[in-house]
């Protein structure tokens, strides 16, 4: 399948947004992962806030892994 996306690529920002919610956001429909209206980046932005913090070092390391490939590709 697709790649993850990178977090700091503006271009795919909320596609990274609405995938880290789907990974690790616990949900049945997709009215748990957004409210109604909720942009995904908003959405995101307020799952930060109450995630565990290893939630939040699984999404780092993800964004590790494609720092380390640029540094092998350079």
């Amino acid at each position: 399948g697709p790649a993850i996306p990178r977090r700091d690529r503006k271009e795919v920002w909320p596609r990274y947004c609405r995938l880290m919610l789907m990974f690790f956001k616990p949900w049945r429909t997709g009215t748990d992962l957004r409210n109604e209206g909720q942009g995904w980046e908003e959405a995101f932005e307020m799952f930060l806030v109450s995630c565990l913090v290893r939630i939040k070092e699984v999404m780092e390391n993800m964004q590790i892994l494609h720092e380390c490939r640029d540094s092998r590709d350079d």
